[in-house]
């Protein structure tokens, strides 16, 4: 699995998890016995962990595994994810792709089957007394869900959601505090990635993960405290700026999220405090955004950074404020709902005319915001609450 691949699924607002290996193996967090895999194909039993043709990936990010293993003829592909049916349960999906039969064994039979397990005793493995044997048909599909509550037997109905389902659903959750398309693609799945793990892990944050505290209440877990923690961060932050020569790179980026956080909330007094408190550090020099990426909780502050930059006095906002990035021109991109100001938000789209950009923006909120082309241009400007402009060709492009 890559660096920012999750091990860990489960049902946002319930306690139960479970880990997946990265041979598909499940293991329950309640302590019960984890559940293996096996294939019997034409030739052999197969082991995934020990089967040198494995691969998985996690679809777009998101709580969804995809285990291929080869097989002759073809995959048998496994899809692993969780729904809340029936007080939660972890779906266990096998598909034959390959041009002949196969037998699926799994070390438990306390789980509920689309179809009726076989009576057969698994011959030639070593496999627990309770494993489950399905027969897997040339393009058949055959669903196991291990339910997080009292496990047992029996049949799981149809209407059960689909791991394209669940994956929208997990893609929607993430796009509550940001949505963008951007033409690497790998981003999007890796920020995704990043706030699903924020709205799966329920544990207290801790708060130097400054971010990570603003981003959980921006996706919309929000709690008694959660104000007085945005409050504690933004504190840390500017107490430990004040002492500084020249200001992070994402300080801008966690003071306006901050205050659009109180905002939405009604913390009018939190936003005022926060705006005078950055209004104080605006003649710092700031230090350069990282060229790369960050892997952690960081990379949403650093895409939006990109994209967009709020003021400290508010009713401003640059788009591009570092231009745009040039593995992106030419290609069109679209960003929805980043920070304008403490109280509205912008989204734009960029569609190219031969070298230049043109942006399409609206911005949700009151009139009277004025936008800017940032280092793509910074010669326009408007105060419409929506339009198309041409922006000038990009340095260097041709």
């Amino acid at each position: 699995m890559s660096g920012h691949s999750h091990d860990t699924i489960g049902v946002r607002g319930t306690h139960w998890r479970t880990q997946v290996t990265n041979s598909g193996m499940l293991i329950p967090c309640d302590g019960s016995a984890p559940v293996l895999w096996r294939v019997a194909a034409d030739d052999r039993w197969y082991v995934p962990e020990n089967e040198p043709t494995l691969r998985q990936k996690w679809l777009a990010g998101t709580p969804v595994a995809e285990t291929r293993l080869h097989v002759p003829g073809g995959d048998i592909v496994q899809r692993i994810f969780c729904v809340a049916d029936m007080g939660g349960m972890t779906l266990m999906e096998f598909v034959n792709e390959s041009t002949l039969p196969v037998v699926i064994a799994l070390s438990r039979n306390d789980v509920l089957t689309t179809h009726p397990p076989s009576d057969v005793v698994p011959q030639g493995i070593e496999m627990p007394s309770n494993s489950l044997v399905l027969p897997l048909g040339h393009q058949a599909t055959v669903r196991t869900a291990l339910l997080h509550n009292k496990p047992h037997a029996g049949q799981l109905p149809t209407a059960i959601a689909g791991y394209m389902q669940v994956l929208n659903g997990w893609e929607t959750a993430c796009e509550v505090a940001s949505r963008m398309v951007l033409p690497d693609q790998s981003l999007c799945s890796r920020l995704t990635a990043v706030r699903t793990r924020l709205l799966l892990d329920e544990s207290d944050l801790d708060m130097a993960a400054e971010h990570a505290v603003i981003e959980r209440i921006r996706l919309g877990d929000f709690g008694a405290d959660s104000i007085l923690d945005v409050v504690r961060v933004v504190e840390r932050r500017v107490k430990r700026e004040r002492k500084s020569t020249q200001l992070a790179w994402d300080t801008e980026h966690l003071l306006s999220t901050a205050a659009s956080v109180c905002a939405r909330h009604h913390e009018d007094a939190a936003v005022d405090d926060i705006a005078r408190a950055w209004l104080r550090l605006v003649d710092h020099p700031v230090e350069p955004i990282p060229a790369e990426a960050p892997e952690d909780h960081l990379l949403a502050a650093w895409l939006e950074s990109l994209l967009a930059q709020p003021s400290a006095s508010g009713a401003i906002v640059k788009l591009f404020p570092r231009g745009i990035p040039e593995p992106w021109w030419g290609q069109n991109f679209e960003c929805h709902r980043l920070v304008a100001d403490a109280h509205r938000h912008v989204s734009y789209a960029v569609r190219w005319h031969g070298a230049r950009p043109a942006v399409l923006w609206e911005v949700h909120g009151q009139p009277g915001l004025v936008v800017t082309g940032g280092r793509a241009d910074s010669s326009w400007s408007s105060t419409e609450a929506s339009g198309e402009a041409l922006l000038e060709a990009p340095m260097g492009s041709s």
